[in-house]
């Protein structure tokens, strides 16, 4: 029992990445399915509609009767139903056809004319069906009329009189199910549409897991960080009010909190000796602000002195994680020329983290990074501080990470699951390789997973669903 269960965990460990990524992906572009469906849909519902043949049907009962006799032919059923097969091959006879047209001075007429013996009665129903309910009644009032001078000549002894008479249909009697068919069509071309998705996000060449960093990137891989809900309730997400992602924050989640801890232990054993570490990625979005901060935060709760300085001169966000959005000096001044340093930094909530955060809309940002002030900036923050991490800009938006690698120790990529593709990180990759800064390797941030990827909850810990659970520990407000 015990080996069949640890088979089927290995066997769980062994899928290259959670099948929720599949689904994300397909929720993303759920308006590709939304508009194959209604595409598919619309065009079956014009091309039923436009194809549909409404059949009009008018029924007339005659009773059989011996002619010259009041004798009633009930007793002999069998007459009566070779009957309705003689008489169906007599109204459907070139000579009934040609007296219809003559009655209802027409040129053609292509309905069908049918006959049934009502069971254990001598009752016979005569049913008239064509696609234009006027012609049906019409061709049923001439038969009525007519049929008896062609019967007489064949079956002379036999008369049929008229029980109920036809009357004009009012309805088609096949529907038209042009509407039936567009829900099934839409249905089937929405499946279709999510199928080909799934596949197609299957055979992207993105990162999607430890496995695939691994296997896909030319790097190191420094382990993962788990996504973190920014909203934590429903009423949250109705007011749009986002909680902070920070491993200080008490709501934040366990499984966040250990895999940053992870990350600051790795990066520490990766650093060999050096201060200075600048953490980017490829695309925008890809979540590097935060685990920038929660680096920080980390370092700082292991008792370090630590400076964050966000240099993404063009989108900062590191005072936003922070919510420290109201500040006067920043990088930006240093970089310009102001000479009063103590002016331009922010301390964390009483803590040894200190911030030089960064203003928006500055030129030319390459140039200023990588200019001589920014470099006795870092050579004073050496000597200051036993930890720097710089924010940069994402490598596809600018090339300020290239450049300020010639100025740190070391180098981290963030790459968030399943967005940028393989090829385009490795180039990404030996860019920073190129330059002074080792590139530690990269991490996976933003990572969906269950139980399906892992085999087994987070370390035995997956009932601990938030990290305040351990108390304030790691909260601004003990401090060794």
């Amino acid at each position: 029992m015990e080996n069949t269960s640890k088979s089927n965990m290995q066997s769980a460990r062994l899928l290259p990445f959670d099948p929720i990524v599949l689904v994300q992906d397909v929720l993303k572009r759920w308006l590709v399915v939304v508009l194959a469906a209604l595409a598919v849909g619309i065009g079956t519902y014009i091309y039923t509609d436009a194809t549909y043949a409404p059949v009009y049907r008018t029924t007339t009962t005659f009773v059989v009767t011996t002619r010259g006799s009041s004798t009633s032919v009930y007793s002999n059923l069998s007459s009566t139903s070779n009957l309705a097969g003689l008489f169906t091959e007599l109204l459907n006879s070139s000579i009934m056809r040609k007296t219809i047209l003559q009655e209802t001075d027409i040129s053609s007429f292509d309905g069908t004319i049918d006959t049934a013996v009502v069971p254990n009665t001598n009752l016979i129903t005569m049913t008239v069906t064509d696609s234009d309910p006027r012609m049906a009644f019409l061709a049923a009032q001439a038969i009525i009329e007519h049929h008896e001078s062609l019967t007489y000549q064949v079956i002379d002894d036999i008369g049929l009189e008229v029980l109920q008479y036809p009357a004009v249909p009012t309805s088609p009697t096949n529907q038209n199910f042009a509407f039936h068919q567009m829900k099934k069509a839409a249905v089937i071309a929405a499946l279709a549409a999510t199928a080909l998705l799934a596949i197609l996000s299957y055979l992207r060449d993105a990162v999607r897991s430890g496995t695939e960093a691994r296997e896909k990137l030319d790097c190191s891989y420094l382990g993962e960080i788990s996504h973190e809900r920014k909203y934590k309730t429903v009423f949250a997400l109705l007011r749009r009010k986002k909680t902070s992602i920070l491993i200080t924050n008490p709501v934040t989640s366990f499984r966040f909190v250990e895999s940053i801890r992870k990350l600051r232990r790795r990066v520490e054993q990766h650093m060999d000796g050096g201060k200075v570490l600048i953490v980017t990625s490829l695309l925008e979005n890809e979540g590097k602000s935060t685990v920038t901060v929660n680096l920080a935060l980390a370092m700082e709760q292991k008792g370090k002195r630590v400076l964050l300085i966000d240099c993404d001169l063009r989108k900062p966000a590191c005072g936003m994680v922070l919510g420290q959005s109201k500040f006067t000096y920043g990088l930006n001044d240093i970089l310009g020329g102001k000479e009063n340093l103590s002016e331009c930094f922010l301390r964390y909530q009483n803590s040894d983290m200190y911030m030089l955060l960064a203003k928006r809309g500055e030129q030319n940002t390459g140039d200023l990074l990588i200019s001589p002030r920014m470099n006795a900036l870092l050579d004073w923050a050496r000597e200051c501080f036993d930890f720097i991490v710089l924010d940069l800009p994402p490598m596809s938006a600018a090339s300020d990470a290239e450049g300020m690698a010639d100025l740190a120790d070391a180098s981290l990529l963030v790459v968030r699951q399943n967005a940028a593709a393989a090829p385009a990180l490795n180039n990404a990759v030996a860019s920073l390789d190129g330059h002074k800064a080792k590139v530690l390797g990269c991490v996976l941030n933003n990572v969906y997973a269950t139980q399906l990827s892992t085999g087994q909850s987070y370390g035995g810990y997956s009932k601990y669903s938030h990290y305040g659970h351990y108390g304030n520990y790691g909260s601004s407000g003990s401090r060794k």
